[in-house]
């Protein structure tokens, strides 16, 4: 992480327009092809995670808001972190920031929430936890996960360089989650039009298949489903049967076997 001068004073990245290659505006394009909303709970950072996120136009379809939670007591009743936890292993931990993302999650209703909490210097570190160490966690609807980075700069600079690792961190991993379109192959059909009754308990029962002016009354027999959607076996005037499948995925009816190729109606 740099810092650029500006005035004869030290300007983080964070202060810096977003470019192309910022992780804020790939998280936006994520979970906006995803539907999530996210939750931010930042403690060394003091709102730079949200201020970066907010400066992207259209934050507000995805980015829930963020709750700075500073001091132990604002963890523990903002974000229902356990004072168990802190007491054990300090708020600079992986453990706390678990707790903090899916605190956040909670508290704000957000699908993702992303935590930071670190040593942002120039005092309060330890041997163990040298100034610059930052954990950052992250809760989602597939997984939870913590990762510790250690920043080298200034206070300035560790604060924009865990908000960056943050941000990044959260890109990468909604980046590897599987396509949120995947979905089932298309039904191996033809497209038929068939006028059906949607049931109270939720059955559906066809009643007409049509084939340009006709209007061929249906009876229906066995039926069943699975992840391509309701499979139904019905017999048509002539007695021949046919085997259609209302997809809900599409919200059309197909049919998948052609005339005698499935047995009687039982």
């Amino acid at each position: 992480m740099t810092a650029r001068k500006r005035h004869g004073i030290i300007a983080p990245m964070n202060e810096i327009p977003p470019s192309e290659n910022s992780p804020e505006i790939l998280v936006g394009e994520l979970l906006r092809a995803r539907g999530w909303r996210l939750a931010v709970a930042e403690s060394c950072t003091g709102g730079l995670i949200g201020h970066r996120l907010t400066n992207i136009p259209g934050s507000s379809t995805y980015y829930q808001g963020s709750i700075t939670a500073y001091a132990y007591d604002a963890k523990v009743r903002l974000l229902g972190v356990r004072w168990e936890t802190l007491e054990s292993h300090g708020a600079v931990s992986e453990e706390v920031v678990l707790e903090m993302a899916r605190g956040v999650r909670r508290a704000l209703g957000a699908d993702v929430g992303l935590s930071v909490s670190g040593i942002a210097g120039p005092g309060g570190g330890t041997p163990e936890k040298p100034v610059g160490t930052t954990w950052i966690g992250l809760s989602t609807p597939e997984k939870d996960l913590a990762v510790l980075t250690v920043g080298q700069g200034d206070r300035l600079h560790n604060k924009a360089h865990s908000a960056e690792e943050a941000l990044q961190l959260l890109a990468r991993t909604l980046e590897s989650l599987p396509p949120p379109d995947a979905r089932p192959a298309p039904p191996p059909g033809q497209p038929v039009d068939v006028t059906a009754r949607f049931e109270p308990d939720g059955r559906i029962t066809p009643l007409y298949l049509h084939r340009g002016a006709e209007r061929l009354p249906l009876s229906p027999g066995r039926r069943w489903s699975n992840e391509s959607g309701e499979h139904i076996l019905v017999m048509l005037p002539d007695n021949r049967v046919e085997h259609l499948l209302f997809s809900p995925e599409t919200r059309r009816w197909y049919r998948l076997l052609r005339s005698g190729q499935a047995g009687a109606v039982g």
